[in-house]
């Protein structure tokens, strides 16, 4: 007779492994549901392009996209929710929310790489998912940011897997759902330059975007609106500083200067490709690591030096300053510290404020008692003036500034394009100082081991 092997027990490792990936997952969930009906003025504009979508036939309504500011992309998705039997608050927090978790995912694959087998992985995926910014980024204020960072902090792994088209690929998913995801795309020129990408691959991500663009074209969107939409978001706002703890809160929160808002984009575009050339002329070799950290790097200096930025722009250096302190511990451990202290303090004046911006009512952005569509309405007035707005600070979001004071602006009006924001709990400057020493530990430590002969 023929003796039947016994089956194999599954490893003994395994089973506590993914009981406490249960118990991280479980209990990230159910802290951000404490925030779900948490209503922001952010949120409020969610709804209203829900709304819109929901009343004019759902899918059918993105034939015109001019409600929205956003690209088709993230429409596909609050038209999808409008067929769903859900409270619209929870389904749009629920929905961004959900992508929270394939961030902490990707988190933990690419530490993964650099200790398999290991709990630091483990640990990673899960101080990603607790992270402040992360937790109440979709949860209380209804963003959307993890949706972009979640694919991009993927294009990043695929990249150290050396797959560099399923890398665009996911690039250009994130691209499609935020234009903050420029800010990685130093990282590929720098990989393209030294050859450890072909540069054909990096035809795959305006490809993904044209291709996502295809079923509004099939409904009937207009060309000109789906390749305009990232165009007219940089132009929306005249604030060189929109409560990001970046360089320009030295100089005020209410500053308007075209001068320097074009300096500033041209003393970042100098700086990134100062360190991309100093890189491509040594010919250095990269790695994993020296990946993680030229990546890590894109996503804190770029948004510290470009003006316009908004507080959630540092979301992507949210993932990566952690991913980078588990790839050198000992350096970098007070990397995500000093991020993670400025980025969240800069979100609260808006999650906890109270009054003026898009409409009244906690948890608005400031600046007025406009709302979103319209100038003058306040928390209990329905507001008025209409989306495109006007040019004396009384329109809705495309309203320039107008005035110095705290006034009836909406979204791009004279309430949040004109006067100064809510004061911050912490100093705004403290903050920007302490995102700048952020980005000088992650410079000090690449430039060390990127000036190393061999990768580390």
């Amino acid at each position: 007779m023929v003796a039947l092997a016994a089956p194999q027990a599954p490893p003994r490792r395994s089973l506590p492994r993914i009981g406490v990936v249960a118990v991280v997952v479980i209990a990230a969930a159910a802290l951000r549901m404490a925030f779900l009906s948490y209503e922001t003025g952010d949120a409020r504009i969610f709804l209203s392009w829900y709304e819109h979508i929901a009343s004019n036939g759902g899918f059918a309504a993105l034939k015109d996209i001019s409600f929205a500011n956003y690209n088709v992309t993230y429409l596909y998705l609050l038209a999808a929710l409008s067929y769903l039997p859900v409270t619209p608050l929870i389904g749009i927090k629920v929905l961004s929310a959900a992508f929270d978790f394939l961030l902490g995912y990707f988190v933990y694959r690419l530490v993964a790489l650099r200790y398999p087998g290991k709990w630091w992985p483990v640990l990673a995926g899960a101080l990603t998912l607790f992270l402040p910014t992360v937790v109440v980024n979709a949860s209380m204020w209804g963003q959307a940011d993890a949706m972009y960072a979640a694919f991009a902090v993927g294009g990043v792994y695929f990249v150290l897997r050396r797959r560099p088209w399923l890398a665009c690929v996911f690039v250009g998913i994130a691209f499609a759902l935020k234009l903050q995801t420029v800010f990685l795309f130093p990282l590929l020129l720098l990989l393209v330059l030294l050859r450890f990408m072909p540069w054909k691959t990096l035809l795959a991500i305006p490809l993904v975007y044209v291709v996502l663009d295809i079923p509004a074209l099939l409904i009937g969107t207009s060309p000109s609106q789906l390749l305009e939409v990232y165009v007219s978001q940089t132009g929306t706002f005249d604030l060189l500083t929109l409560n990001a703890p970046n360089v320009y809160q030295y100089l005020g929160t209410s500053v308007t200067s075209s001068a320097i808002r074009i300096t500033g984009i041209l003393v970042t575009g100098f700086l990134v490709l100062a360190l991309i050339v100093a890189v491509w002329w040594r010919r250095v070799e990269m790695s994993s690591t020296r990946i993680i950290l030229a990546a890590t790097v894109s996503v804190l200096l770029v948004p510290y030096f470009l003006p316009a930025m908004h507080e959630r722009y540092f979301f992507l250096a949210d993932a990566l300053t952690v991913v980078a302190a588990f790839y050198l511990p000992r350096k970098l451990w007070a990397l995500p510290v000093l991020e993670q202290f400025a980025s969240f303090f800069a979100y609260l004046p808006f999650l906890l404020g109270s009054g003026g911006g898009f409409g009244g009512g906690r948890g608005q952005r400031p600046g007025g008692t406009g709302g979103f569509r319209g100038g003058t309405g306040g928390s209990g007035t329905p507001p008025t003036g209409g989306f495109p707005g006007g040019g004396n600070g009384s329109g809705g979001f495309g309203g320039r500034p107008g005035g110095g004071s705290l006034g009836s602006g909406g979204f791009g009006g004279g309430g949040f394009g004109g006067g100064a924001v809510n004061s911050s709990i912490v100093d705004m400057r403290i903050l920007a100082t302490a995102m700048l020493g952020a980005l000088a530990l992650a410079l000090w430590v690449t430039t060390r081991q990127f000036r190393r002969p061999t990768p580390p």
